[in-house]
């Protein structure tokens, strides 16, 4: 008796099932790379609207792959993987956007004595260029509004550290101050 589902099926080539589970993780990767790049990419563009950071998410979600992969990492459903890493990766860089916006003048709604603040500013930033580049690092990683956690991980210090080593940089920058 012939069935729709008996003209669709085929027997199971077990050596290719075999096969599957041992394939080489770069090998999986550049097929996967070739299936859904473009169509990751145009994902991550729309979400992010601009192709520079989209490249480099598609490029790190590729990257999280292979590493995936490499772990011995489930291999069932790698298409909704893709596309799980990356939109999560477009949500993480839309969060930083929007906590390093730049700084704009017209915006700044504080007020200092214009020929005050030339004279300070200028005696401010000779001092801070004068410091060692960890001391200029943490005070600017502090000033945009870092947790301690964040800066250590940015510094490549322990978090332990950061409290005690940005207290030192403070009181360097002010004795040079004056």
């Amino acid at each position: 008796m012939t069935t729709i589902a008996g003209i669709r099926m085929r027997p199971v080539d077990v050596s290719a099932v075999s096969e599957s589970t041992s394939i080489d993780p770069h090998a999986e990767v550049l097929r996967l790379f070739g299936e859904h790049a473009t169509s990751l990419f145009r994902f991550c563009r729309s979400s992010l609207g601009g192709s520079n950071d989209a490249e480099d998410v598609v490029q790190d979600t590729f990257l999280k792959l292979l590493h995936h992969l490499q772990s011995g990492g489930d291999r069932s459903n790698l298409k909704s993987w893709l596309f799980t890493v990356a939109a999560n990766a477009c949500r993480d860089r839309v969060r930083w956007r929007l906590r390093w916006l730049p700084w704009r003048a017209e915006l700044d709604g504080r007020t200092v004595d214009p020929v005050e603040q030339s004279l300070d500013v200028r005696r401010a930033r000779k001092a801070f260029r004068a410091l060692a580049p960890r001391d200029r690092l943490l005070l600017s990683l502090r000033a945009h509004g870092l947790s301690y956690r964040e800066m250590a991980a940015a510094a490549g210090i322990q978090e332990l550290s950061v409290g005690r080593l940005l207290a030192r940089a403070l009181n360097r920058w002010k004795r040079s101050l004056g």
